[in-house]
């Protein structure tokens, strides 16, 4: 197979691309919608003052399947019935190498001072384009560095310290690679409960499609989070760095091509498809310049061109509509 040749890259700078990708996305009117978010600081209760015995009783009382899924998924101790379960939950609180984390922690969340008004003013604004999907209750919890967000139907939960800093020392030390630490600051908390909101509510039900299926699926779900949050700069929207960006500018032509010509769009293999949509440090087609998932450049601004081309066409309705044949005709991309 030929692979992508970076000598081929578009060298025409267009430096009004980036304010021109964003047309479009304008704040909906949201005044008639009465949404108020205010983050329970949920890993505060875990850690407060207080015997494991006294604490895991207090908390499965008041948060129930969430407080147990948290202990059973992610802390992996059991669940508050089960005859070891308060030994195990107190081995995790008293854990001494959380002491210095959770401190980090403390200051971080301390320091959010404006984190409930940015939520409330984007899940205003997911409840004006997504009508019939319920407004979660938001969380915060402490994962010990498993998962990053947690949902279900009636709440979604960050661990907060996934957002301690790009350069933070916890995730030098825990070996995370460079290129997945640019996403772990403050500023992606907002746009990841977004992300996570409508990915739980509009899933991906192909999981055997082909790697334009998947593409537009990504492309969907990218425009979503920026239709909801329409001053969200492009590099936290994708976890690109503005050079990263450029290199999408540049070569989104060829990235294209490339894809068409090597038969890869129709290809229905899972390797082909983690390769263009999975995170990674590069994207192993196009070299080791490019960033990983940079073909998402491609397929969120198919999904843009369709959706300006079909302005009655609803976000639900985009989700609805799983025909990638249709989509390309309507959004008649031409890169």
């Amino acid at each position: 197979m030929r692979y992508f040749n970076k000598q081929n890259l578009f060298i025409l700078l267009v430096v009004s691309f980036l304010s021109a990708c964003a047309d479009g996305f304008k704040k909906p009117d949201t005044s008639a919608i009465d949404i108020e978010i205010h983050v329970d600081p949920f890993y505060k209760k875990v850690f407060a003052n207080g015997d494991a015995a006294t604490k895991s009783t207090a908390l499965s009382e008041q948060y129930g399947d969430y407080f147990t899924n948290y202990c059973r998924h992610e802390l992996r101790i059991g669940t508050p019935d089960d005859s070891l379960f308060v030994q195990n939950f107190a081995r995790f609180i008293d854990y001494p190498d959380n002491v210095e984390v959770i401190a980090a922690c403390d200051s971080l969340f301390d320091r959010l001072t404006d984190l409930d008004d940015r939520l409330t003013d984007a899940l205003k604004n997911v409840a004006f384009y997504f009508p019939n999907v319920a407004t979660p209750d938001v969380r915060c919890h402490f994962a010990g560095f498993n998962s990053k967000i947690l949902v279900d139907s009636t709440y979604i939960s960050f661990a907060i310290e996934h957002y301690l800093g790009a350069d933070c020392r916890f995730y030098q030390w825990l070996e995370i690679p460079q290129y997945a630490r640019g996403a772990k600051t403050p500023q992606n908390i907002v746009p990841d409960v977004v992300k996570a909101w409508i990915y739980a509510n509009f899933p991906d039900l192909n999981d055997d499609e082909n790697v334009l299926g998947a593409m537009l699926y990504q492309g969907k779900v990218l425009y979503a989070v920026k239709s909801c949050l329409p001053t969200l700069s492009l590099d936290l929207l994708f976890g690109f760095t503005d050079e990263q960006l450029e290199w999408c500018r540049r070569a989104e032509a060829e990235m294209w091509g490339f894809l068409a010509e090597q038969k890869l769009l129709y290809s229905t293999s899972t390797l082909d498809r983690n390769k263009i949509v999975n995170e990674a440090p590069f994207t192993a087609f196009f070299g080791q310049n490019s960033p990983g998932r940079a073909a998402l450049w491609c397929a969120f601004n198919i999904i843009k061109e369709f959706m300006d081309n079909n302005p009655q066409t609803t976000l639900p309705q985009l989700f609805e509509t799983s025909d990638t044949q249709a989509i390309m005709l309507g959004a008649r991309y031409r890169p």
